[in-house]
């Protein structure tokens, strides 16, 4: 029996903000990531505080990026094998546990980082499958011509509490303890889980019909994403862009600190360009379709990421390296949103979980790869000269573009 009734492209759809699924969906997901700040802010000091190693704070990071690198695929074969809404359900019901043992051993003044260590794992794996199992749902719930806007609110939500939620999470832990502010994280979740349990998919579209094993069923999403040439396209340029933008993020601050002598207000303000730009892309990203056509609208967003790279370079002041920072968060936002967009439009949703997952750790396999050789040419070259790599790498993906079908996309 259907749950709901999924959109047919003739039917005209609601409006998103009379659309009751859309909005429980972005209700609880947007007071989940602003209380999880609190998680965030809180988890390195404690590492801190128990440890003062910094080696133990950059493994606690590493475990971040492990469920993303390691088991995207086969969360992605997970959320499309089986009811979308209980993978929601369980991936949260997962998080929130986890949190809850932190927090109670936390109170027993039992922790130790082993334990940060594994259920740090598990919250980030039930979180990054929650995002899949996110994504795909929402081709499910508004209609087809409504994921670009979409998409659009998600980001400017997203975007919004990236802009607010470190200040605010800062705030309320001077004032309360962690255990306070991790159960208000921990209320975050709940809220999610509440949410979701309203929430109504569809779920006759989102079962197997057919048992395959795993690897066959990992071969199917792999054969799809290299079977559509734009989704495929865009994905390697996507993947190289994140080695110039995370070689930028590498060494940003170091640079701002060393060479500009900024203060700490100052650095705020480079930092928060990005989330300006992030936030001005997800209000137009939607309407600048109607004045240029997808493919060009990509390669005129790289065009303006390398010109931010190249403001980067050449900045004589710590305010042209905010402006530089405006140009990648803009860039990044429009090439996001009409990603995400392309790939629900494009992928029948039966696969759309193994096709996200596929995509998604190729793509985040550049960041520890950018780090890493960031860390060592700083040590060998000034360290500006690796934004003029960026701007450079930058242009190449625009050649490589340009040669593809994505060029000629409407």
């Amino acid at each position: 029996m259907k749950e709901a009734v999924q959109y047919s492209e003739t039917q005209k759809p609601l409006s998103l903000w009379r659309n009751r699924q859309f909005l429980l969906l972005l209700s609880g997901s947007s007071i989940s990531n602003l209380t999880f700040y609190l998680f965030t802010l809180a988890l390195p000091i404690i590492i801190y505080e128990l440890t003062t190693s910094t080696l133990a704070m950059g493994t606690m990071r590493a475990i971040e990026f492990l469920p993303n690198l390691l088991l995207a695929i086969f969360i992605g074969v997970i959320v499309d094998r089986f009811s979308r809404k209980k993978v929601l359900l369980s991936s949260v019901s997962v998080q929130a546990i986890a949190l809850g043992m932190i927090i109670v051993i936390l109170a027993s003044s039992h922790l130790q980082l082993w334990h940060l260590y594994c259920l740090g794992f598990i919250l980030y794996t039930a979180s990054y499958t929650f995002g899949n199992a996110y994504h795909t749902v929402l081709p499910l719930i508004v209609g087809k011509a409504q994921l670009a806007s979409a998409n659009s609110i998600i980001s400017f939500s997203q975007t919004t509490i990236r802009l607010v939620g470190p200040a605010l999470a800062g705030v309320i832990l001077l004032v309360l303890n962690y255990i306070f502010g991790l159960t208000i994280t921990l209320i975050g979740l709940l809220c999610l889980l509440l949410f979701t349990c309203l929430l109504k998919v569809p779920e006759d579209q989102t079962l197997h019909a057919e048992k395959k094993s795993i690897f066959a069923d990992i071969k199917e999403g792999w054969n799809c994403l290299l079977a559509n040439k734009e989704l495929w396209h865009l994905t390697i340029m996507v993947l190289l862009s994140n080695i110039a933008s995370a070689a930028t993020l590498a060494i940003l601050v170091f640079y701002a600190l060393d060479s500009m002598k900024v203060i700490e207000s100052q650095l705020g303000i480079i930092l928060s360009g990005s989330a300006v730009g992030g936030l001005i892309a997800a209000l137009i990203a939607k309407k600048i379709t109607k004045w240029i056509k997808r493919g060009p609208l990509f390669l005129l967003s790289l065009g303006l990421e390398s010109f931010g790279y190249l403001l980067l370079f050449f900045s004589f002041d710590w305010y042209w390296l905010a402006i530089g920072m405006f140009f990648n968060g803009f860039t990044g936002g429009i090439i996001n949103i009409h990603y995400f967009t392309l790939r629900q439009e494009t992928t029948p949703n039966h696969l759309l979980g193994r096709v996200a997952g596929t995509s998604s750790m190729m793509m985040k396999l550049a960041v520890p790869f950018s780090f890493l050789s960031v860390g060592a040419l700083g040590e060998v070259i000034p360290v500006h000269y690796i934004f003029l790599g960026s701007c450079l790498l930058t242009i190449l993906i625009i050649l490589y573009l340009a040669k593809t079908p994505v060029a000629k996309m409407k």
